[in-house]
């Protein structure tokens, strides 16, 4: 297939352009490159939508919510009955259907044929299952696996997800697809083994290159400035080990958190700081400004948990956005993590469960200048080798490919 401003690519999501790089970064490169892109997506709050079309002013691609929840209206209502009545049929009736996996399934598909695009790039659980359906109709559909999507949930959660069609649908991506790509070798490498299919193109979660960030020279501040980010602070993401841990640290650190955060939850979390460290608070900011913000702190909080597996073997984004920023890191030791710290070591690596050896080097690390500043050095030579300068090649290789021996 010959490249041409009438070839189009269409990429369904179910969340903000604004909240999810990864989909922003995809659709902003096709476009550079000459695709017409579509970005089919569900909109949860005008203010965001408004942030998404600032994201794509000046680029091809052409926004189309399907799924507009800011609304009180009759589409909007039937949408959010439905992906209840969805839920509620799974978690009680144990009966599997897609209303459960998102908003306005039918509503996407009908948007997707209209589109009548080259080629389908689908993100995040809904998505998958509608890919699988174009395909079955004829069209050519590529998945990136953001996450393991069956394996991505934690126990309370599964109960009202229909797993077993998920896990139906990733098969049915990976074996049929016309092309896979996820965010870590040794996610990949799993989702062969698990799924007997080829093994997906590995395309990290990275960031543009920062470089004034990065020649910018850092003095370390006094006491050392840790920061964690995330759309939602919640449980079950590491937070509250590391914080008990740092019962044995000394002198006083202060621990920034950056995202939406429940009140009872953030007071769970100041009642278990100990007393010489300070618990500090930041609403979110845009992804223009995210990385700025982060260049503000001395240390990046890449923490995770081995649970659900996931986690275990993904890389998030905010593991990458640090060393954007120029930090050091301190990781939690998980499969996904190990694949992106072992080649450059930009920090200290924290097993899940850190003895007290373990808790002292810390200790001595975070209270070594010349140590810090020695991390600093690897995180920003990791930073010029992961970044979406390099990656970004990867996809539309991948994609041109596909079109090409697809046609």
């Amino acid at each position: 297939m010959n490249l041409t401003r009438e070839t189009t690519i269409c990429i369904i999501t179910q969340s903000h352009l604004c909240r999810n790089p990864r989909v922003l970064k995809e659709a902003t490169t096709l476009a550079k490159i000459g695709y017409m892109v579509h970005v089919l997506n569900s909109i949860f709050s005008p203010e965001l939508l408004e942030q998404d079309r600032l994201s794509i002013k000046g680029y091809n691609i052409s926004l189309v919510p399907v799924s507009d929840l800011t609304k009180r209206n009759f589409h909007s209502l039937h949408s959010r009955a439905l992906h209840k009545m969805g839920l509620l049929i799974v978690k009680y009736l144990k009966f599997e259907t897609p209303l459960a996996l998102g908003y306005s399934y039918p509503e996407y598909l009908r948007k997707c044929l209209s589109v009548g695009a080259d080629l389908y790039i689908c993100h995040q659980e809904l998505a998958t299952y509608i890919g699988t359906n174009l395909i079955k109709k004829g069209f050519k559909v590529a998945f990136d696996f953001e996450d393991w999507y069956s394996e991505d949930l934690l126990p309370d959660a599964r109960a009202q997800r229909p797993i077993q069609l998920l896990k139906k649908c990733e098969s049915t991506a990976l074996k049929r697809g016309i092309f896979s790509i996820t965010t870590s070798m040794v996610l990949a490498k799993k989702l062969a083994q698990s799924y007997s299919c080829p093994l997906p193109q590995v395309i990290y979660n990275v960031f543009p290159l920062e470089k004034a960030l990065l020649e910018k020279p850092k003095k370390f501040n006094k006491p050392i400035k840790l920061f964690w980010f995330s759309q939602t602070i919640g449980p079950g993401r590491g937070l509250e080990s590391f914080i008990l841990l740092l019962k044995a640290i000394r002198p006083g650190l202060e621990i920034h958190l950056l995202g939406c955060i429940a009140p009872d939850y953030r007071e769970q979390l100041s009642a278990l700081t100990p007393g010489q460290h300070s618990l500090l608070f930041h609403e979110m900011v845009s992804l223009k400004t995210l990385p700025g913000k982060i260049a503000e702190f001395d240390i990046g909080l890449a923490l995770e948990v081995k649970s659900p597996m996931s986690r275990n073997l993904t890389i998030t984004n905010k593991f990458f956005q640090y060393l954007q920023s120029g930090l050091p890191l301190i990781t939690s030791e998980t499969a996904g993590q190990d694949e992106g710290f072992e080649l450059f070591k930009p920090g200290f690596r924290l097993s899940q469960h850190p003895p007290k050896e373990e808790i002292a080097a810390l200790e001595k690390w975070l209270n070594d200048p010349d140590a810090l500043q020695e991390a600093r050095q690897r995180a920003i030579a990791a930073a010029k080798f992961y970044n979406w300068e390099n990656e970004s090649k990867k996809l539309a290789q991948t994609l041109a490919r596909a079109l090409e021996n697809g046609s």
